[in-house]
């Protein structure tokens, strides 16, 4: 009776390391196959990004500025650098933008929720040397 628990506890550890294993491997394959589908996007475009003078961070869009940039792909340019340096978890609204073919500007207000919205966070984007500056209070 103990032999026999003893062989199904072993059985199932097996069946769980086993899955667990399998479930890595499908996440492995599965991410690969996301980075060569990013790869392969032509309009994925890299922005080198200076924030606060100090921090550099490599913001990557899919949009292609080399045909001039709608209001929507400016948009996109400036909400995913602020995600990408404030992170998705805070409150945050555009308060004004402007752009044209070779720069964006964007002034975004922002807070830890909708009582702290008193803190600033400015884009000034160069389309032709692809770099962004960002300025933001704490």
């Amino acid at each position: 009776m103990i032999k026999l628990r003893k062989r199904l506890v072993v059985a199932a550890l097996v069946a769980v390391i086993s899955v667990s294993f399998a479930a890595y491997a499908w996440a492995v394959y599965e991410g690969s196959r996301a980075d060569d589908k990013q790869e392969a996007h032509s309009d994925l475009t890299k922005f080198k990004t200076i924030v606060n003078e100090t921090e550099s961070v490599d913001v990557c869009v899919c949009v292609d500025v080399s045909d001039g940039v709608t209001e929507k792909e400016a948009e996109l340019i400036a909400g995913t650098t602020f995600i990408q340096v404030k992170g998705e978890y805070v409150t945050h609204r555009l308060d004004t933008l402007t752009f044209d073919d070779t720069r964006i500007d964007a002034h975004y207000t922002w807070g830890y929720d909708e009582n702290d919205m008193e803190h600033v966070f400015h884009i000034d984007a160069d389309l032709t040397t692809f770099q962004i500056t960002v300025n933001h209070c704490f």
